[in-house]
């Protein structure tokens, strides 16, 4: 991982702008955040796990944090299918008064905004289960998410061959930007760099090799699972 330090000091020498005569800092930080966002959301290259009680009778719980999507859910360390309500109603006219061991999972018709993750549990949970529920997800970049945002000691939450990506994204907004130096052939050009670092990316989150990996299992519970998912790139 590259701390902003590394982006930030060739931003400034790229730009020619040491002496935040064009962008002042709070807006190169406002280029890095919407650069960290743009490339995670695109290339979902971050997967957060997290496991969450089970409340009796209870069908829909909310991630604790931000994210993209979720792609996968387990119950008590089975996997769950995913379905609609829609194909729920159609099923069953009883189907949200149904409860039992949960088989199925639905996101449609319960998001609140579109990073805030929520999941509902057909058939609806019969008991509480403490750590039965484990919701995974892409995750939005930590730095870009943070009440106290970057600072120049952040490590970028973005894997270190990619960090290029940050840099030229923020690049291509800056020649955008209406200033003395603005210059859309430059901004062009960096836009182009941008996405040739962001598709090697999207191959690389998609495909799973080869690259090393922090490992996925979050602290609870202990016991192990099968076909357990990485949680993000390294390298």
């Amino acid at each position: 991982m590259s701390a902003y330090l590394d982006v930030y000091n060739s931003f400034n020498e790229i730009t020619g702008d040491t002496g935040r005569y064009h962008f002042d800092r709070e807006q190169v930080d406002r280029f890095a955040n919407r650069a960290l966002d743009e490339t995670c959301e695109r290339a979902r290259y971050k997967d957060t796990a997290e496991t969450i009680n089970v409340v009796a009778d209870t069908a829909v719980y909310s991630a604790t944090a931000a994210g993209y999507d979720i792609f996968r859910v387990e119950y008590e360390d089975e996997i769950l299918f995913p379905i609609t309500r829609d194909q729920l109603r159609h099923a069953d006219r009883d189907w949200s008064s149904r409860t039992g061991l949960p088989k199925y999972y639905y996101l449609d018709e319960i998001y609140s905004t579109q990073d805030a993750l929520s999941v509902g549990l057909w058939e609806t949970p019969g008991t509480s289960v403490t750590d039965g529920l484990r919701l995974w997800y892409h995750g939005v970049p930590i730095a870009a998410n943070s009440a106290s945002g970057l600072t120049l000691a952040t490590v970028m939450d973005i894997p270190d061959w990619a960090s290029g990506a940050v840099l030229y994204y923020m690049l291509y907004l800056a020649y955008s930007a209406d200033t003395k130096v603005q210059d859309f052939g430059a901004s062009a050009l960096y836009f182009m760099l941008y996405e040739d670092v962001l598709g090697r990316l999207v191959i690389r989150s998609n495909d799973r090799h080869p690259k090393n990996w922090v490992s996925g299992a979050p602290s609870s519970p202990s016991r192990s699972v099968l076909n357990r998912l990485p949680q993000r790139i390294t390298e």
